[in-house]
């Protein structure tokens, strides 16, 4: 449902993707790993164009998009099948809960306001946040917040939705409803890509895991593999640095 082909991108001098490919079928859950500054979350943006790429094809739901040559429709098109979900949350402050997801369906497909509001306060529920509909980012936690960022994308019924390290700027005790939620999509079967740092969820929820550095895939596979019996030497050496106590199965 979803193939990008050597996607590359520069911040001047900086090539940080050279080269990058994948393919996401539906009902997946890719999950990306690798250092700061592997070039993790501009692959991420750039399937969005939230980061517009230097080169590369993107192949989504059958139509074939040359990535530095989108133009406006072809952007709006590719953002109504896809959806985002922030680090920061990137909620609007003046707004609550539930006109936060409304914003999407109302403003941006056009959805009748009563339908929307039936569809909002449906992911809403689905999030276990339906009782703060009517609070503002300012009344929520971090992680509700991001509960909400998450009910905000799910509503639009995408047919991918992209997270970007959804559970870096929680506080330890916040991250495992994040992750609870992220789990019970990917038990309904929706597809997703997720840039994150939390190895449980890779190892668990996955079914296909990417560890990147300096630009480029360096190793992808089922996470049996990538977890006990990596290929590559970089991907051994990030694995037991994040996860000291890692049975690494010795290559025969």
């Amino acid at each position: 449902m979803l193939e990008v082909k050597n996607i590359e991108k520069s911040f001047g001098d900086k090539k940080v993707l050279d080269g990058v490919s994948l393919t996401v079928n539906q009902g997946d859950v890719v999950v990306i790993l690798g250092p700061s500054g592997s070039g993790k979350t501009t692959f991420l943006r750039s399937l969005n164009h939230l980061e517009k790429a230097d080169k590369g094809e993107m192949i989504l739901d059958g139509v074939s998009y040359d990535l530095a040559k989108l133009n406006r429709k072809d952007i709006l098109t590719i953002r109504q099948k896809t959806a985002f979900v922030f680090q920061n949350y990137n909620l609007f402050a003046n707004k609550t809960a539930i006109e936060n997801i409304l914003e999407g369906l109302v403003i941006a497909r056009k959805v009748p306001k009563a339908e929307a509001v039936a569809i909002a306060e449906a992911a809403l529920e689905k999030v276990g946040l339906l009782d703060k509909r009517d609070f503002y980012p300012s009344q929520l936690s971090g992680g509700q917040q991001q509960r909400i960022g998450i009910a905000r994308a799910i509503a639009v019924k995408p047919d991918v939705i992209l997270f970007d390290e959804p559970t870096s700027a929680l506080d330890p005790e916040l991250i495992g409803d994040v992750l609870s939620v992220m789990k019970e999509l990917a038990e309904e079967g929706i597809t997703m890509v997720v840039v994150t740092h939390e190895m449980s969820f890779a190892r668990d929820v996955a079914n296909h895991v990417i560890f990147m550095a300096d630009g480029h895939i360096i190793e992808e596979g089922h996470p049996d593999q990538i977890f006990t019996r990596p290929k590559e030497e970089r991907t051994k050496q990030f694995l037991t640095r994040i996860i000291p106590d890692l049975h690494i199965d010795p290559i025969i």
